[in-house]
């Protein structure tokens, strides 16, 4: 008798300790394939971001959730982590969630813009057909605490705070592509502090959304930490029609010259963006057109004229599965010149301080692979 009380003491124990464990979901994405770009050899890559993921959550009573989330992202083809000394490169945080008032995230979590502008472009921000990207983009954001809400008839809200860093001894040095020589050489890169640059300031966000049937639309305003007050602002709207979805957005940037502590190229940027997403047979048919200005990209100091690039992205996804897919993109992007296809490529100056003369003022770029998520 005794020991059938203990057994069932045991039980009860085991019962109520199995209901006070988190709900953990691994999740992930396996991607990879192959790229080929004019002026470049073949090379292997995602189109989406390669990732391996844990979310939980734990019921608290009272319609209240603890909740997180640990997301590594890595490259498939080679093993390596996808930012280099960042191990969980995707979401480390943990929060609280209410069915009444929302949720609150604290530690590394993605930008509001993240969410949202990327999902009215038909490549959502991926591979050779993804949309122009602002350079006051980070995709995720460090010591942040974030506010998402309920959606209310469709209605949502967002807003985030991200702590700068401690940047008061801090330089950055980096290569000001204004500052020439008599000569016109360009001047030996040199170190900046910071703090006395007046680039170690707070960041913030704040989103305005709503999603009910066919329409969407949403608007966002951010400002990265130790950026010098840089910000970026846009919005958009999308429209279902049947199988097909047309969306359109515009960003406008205005980067002074920092982002997260480090010296950056200041301009004005502007991007235009219309999308198509078709439900076509056993998959999805993609295609969008960019266009982009920047001011003040001109690297000679003199000119101060806004320059131009056009893209142009076609392709199609095909679902052997509900996990399985296969992809094909080509794009085409026309710069005006090659100092603003350097801008936008991250291929900076030569040797000489000139623009790389790798910077080609068109890019054609084809990308085929496989997908599966898990």
């Amino acid at each position: 008798m005794k020991k059938t009380l203990i057994a069932l003491a045991i039980a009860g124990a085991m019962t109520g300790l199995a209901h006070a464990q988190s709900n953990v979901v691994i999740y992930g994405v396996v991607d990879t394939g192959l790229i080929k770009e004019n002026g470049s050899d073949t090379r292997m890559g995602s189109n989406v971001d390669n990732r391996i993921g844990f979310r939980g959550t734990e019921d608290l009573g009272g319609g209240m959730k603890a909740t997180f989330e640990l997301e590594r992202r890595f490259n498939l083809n080679d093993g390596t982590l996808a930012q280099e000394g960042v191990d969980w490169d995707g979401a480390a945080n943990v929060g609280l969630k209410g069915d009444s008032w929302g949720a609150v995230r604290l530690g590394r979590v993605n930008e509001l813009t993240t969410e949202t502008l990327r999902t009215l472009d038909p490549f959502y921000q991926y591979g050779v057909g993804s949309m122009l990207l602002s350079s006051q983009r980070s995709a995720r954001i460090d010591n942040t605490i974030r506010y998402d809400s309920p959606s209310w008839s469709g209605f949502k809200f967002g807003a985030s705070y991200s702590l700068g860093e401690n940047m008061k001894n801090v330089t950055s040095t980096a290569y000001d592509p204004s500052d020439r020589n008599q000569d016109g050489t360009q001047v030996e890169a040199t170190a900046g502090n910071v703090k006395y640059a007046g680039a170690d300031n707070d960041g913030y966000a704040v989103m305005l959304g709503y999603d009910n049937g066919p329409l969407t639309v949403l608007a966002n305003w951010s400002r990265l930490a130790d950026s010098k007050k840089s910000y970026v602002w846009n919005l958009g709207g999308a429209y279902d029609f049947g199988p097909a979805r047309v969306s359109l957005a515009y960003e406008q940037t205005m980067d002074k010259g920092w982002k997260e502590g480090e010296i950056s190229i200041r301009s004005k940027q502007q991007t235009w963006l219309l999308g198509l997403e078709w439900l076509l047979g056993p998959g999805r048919l993609n295609a969008s057109l960019n266009y982009g200005k920047v001011k003040d990209v001109d690297w000679s100091a003199t000119d101060h004229d806004s320059k131009d690039v056009k893209k142009v992205a076609l392709g199609y996804t095909y679902d052997l599965s509900k996990r399985t897919s296969i992809y094909g993109i080509v794009a085409y992007t026309d710069y005006e010149d090659d100092q603003v296809a350097g801008f936008y490529r991250g291929e900076g100056l030569n040797n000489q301080g000139d623009p790389a003369s790798y910077n080609r003022d068109s890019i054609t770029g084809v990308q085929v692979g496989v997908t599966h998520r898990f």
